[in-house]
């Protein structure tokens, strides 16, 4: 196997059978399947657009539209939650393109929090820690916008999604250590950024 490629274990008997009956064209099976994974892709999509929540639902409304057309060349052989989140990475980087591309507004502060406010829900945190956190998490989010998309792409997933890394090797197609260094190298950045902006101790 390549060394840009994942290697892991395979899939559980239950998703492996959840695969089989997507295949099969069962709807009860996209229904289990947006149970379970429809917010934290949300989410994600949502952190990856900077807030835009309509492009967001119309993005993962996009996956399992795809997981319906799943073929057994097509289906994945590792995670399912990784393939999930493999398919909605390149629908919101085809979107973030064709918006540059075609001149779109950069987005808002307001929605940057709109995308962070999961991060900062915390119940035993008080409203003040809450209110900070919640900045400080939209604040990161403003400076992600600066990234490559494909280093962007493996903090959200590590600190605002909380994917393991080996379900974030599998999303973004990269052998464990090439997501580690590849997330290494995006904290490496991020923390430089924040430095010139005299925001090292948050």
């Amino acid at each position: 196997m390549p060394d840009d490629q994942p290697s892991f274990a395979s899939l559980s008997a239950a998703d492996t059978m959840l695969l089989q009956r997507l295949q099969d064209g069962e709807r009860q099976a996209i229904a289990t399947l947006q149970s379970r994974y429809r917010e934290e892709l949300r989410l994600f999509c949502q952190r990856m657009l900077s807030g835009d929540a309509a492009a967001a639902e119309d993005v993962v409304q996009d996956v399992f539209v795809a997981c319906c057309k799943v073929s057994a060349e097509s289906r994945p052989t590792t995670s399912l939650r990784g393939w999930l989140y493999q398919i909605a990475r390149r629908r919101c980087i085809d979107l973030i393109r064709r918006r540059q591309t075609e001149g779109a507004p950069r987005p808002t502060a307001g929605a940057r929090k709109a995308a962070a406010y999961e991060v900062a829900v915390d119940p035993l945190t008080t409203p003040a820690g809450r209110a900070l956190k919640l900045d400080r998490a939209a604040h990161v989010l403003k400076l992600l916008e600066n990234l490559d998309e494909d280093l962007r792409t493996v903090i959200i997933m590590r600190y605002f999604q909380d994917l393991p890394r080996e379900e974030i090797a599998e999303a973004v197609g990269l052998s464990l250590a090439g997501a580690k260094a590849r997330l290494s190298r995006a904290m490496q950045i991020l923390r430089e950024q924040m430095d010139q902006l005299g925001d090292s101790g948050t």
